[in-house]
């Protein structure tokens, strides 16, 4: 399946592939995009370069689990990850809520309980990754610089806090401008304070929002919930087609 900007992504950090495999059964009925670790050189180096709404750990085969864990923590756009941790005994368990674990499962691992703790962790990992979804769209969007010039341009991609743009001009790292975004789905326009963060001076920008009307800002909100969830949909029919097909050839 191609990942999406609206796919939710695991990663499982074990030597046993069998867990992976356990994990990656339920992962295709939620449409959960995985990866998977063998855990053998230190802290993964996925933490650093993905973002993951979820994180399998092996305690019982990973030597250095506390210290994925807590780099996991560590990372600003991975903190928040639902942990699961497989500890078999009383004093690994402990060890794993101690650190943040959010839910545990022991060996021998049993599928029915692994299906239901996935499922009842399934909106939580949606939620984190709607928090960071960027939706690709093509809108039109007025700017007005600080002189009072007027500029239409049109997105490249929306999220809750910003957005990029493509434009005739460029723009000044810092440059703060007024902004009027059409949603183009009978909403009021989406009336904004922005700044560039980014320009490639080829017509590419970064813009922040600032100082968005509340009413207008959860109209930006209802729009991209209504976005990430036909992403969302469009990817798990998908993977379902992909499975179902790998089951008739199989």
């Amino acid at each position: 399946m191609l990942s999406t900007a609206a796919d939710v992504r695991a990663l499982v950090v074990s030597p046993d592939a069998a867990l992976a495999d356990a994990f990656l059964d339920v992962a295709r009925e939620l449409g959960v995009v995985l990866d998977v670790s063998g855990g053998q050189e230190g802290v993964p180096q996925e933490l650093g370069r993905e973002k993951y709404e979820a994180l399998l750990i092996d305690f019982d085969r990973v030597g250095d689990a506390l210290a994925s864990l807590a780099a996991l923590r560590a990372n600003p756009s991975n903190r928040n990850a639902v942990v699961f941790a497989i500890a078999t005994g009383p004093a690994k368990q402990q060890v794993a809520l101690q650190h943040g674990s959010n839910f545990v499962l022991a060996r021998p691992l049993d599928s029915k309980e692994l299906r239901r703790t996935l499922y009842a962790a399934y909106d939580a990992m949606t939620q984190e990754r709607r928090r960071y979804f960027r939706c690709t769209a093509e809108l039109p969007v007025f700017i007005t610089r600080a002189d009072g010039t007027e500029i239409v341009a049109r997105t490249s991609n929306v999220s809750t806090h910003g957005m990029s743009i493509c434009s005739p001009v460029s723009f000044n790292p810092g440059e703060r401008l007024g902004i009027t975004l059409d949603l183009q789905n009978g909403s009021p326009h989406v009336l904004a304070h922005g700044t560039i963060v980014w320009d490639d001076k080829h017509g590419k920008s970064g813009i922040n929002f600032q100082c968005v009307r509340p009413e207008l800002q959860k109209n930006l909100n209802a729009w991209l919930d209504h976005e990430f969830q036909k992403t969302r949909e469009g990817a798990i029919r998908e993977l379902q087609k992909a499975s179902a097909a790998t089951q008739l050839d199989g």
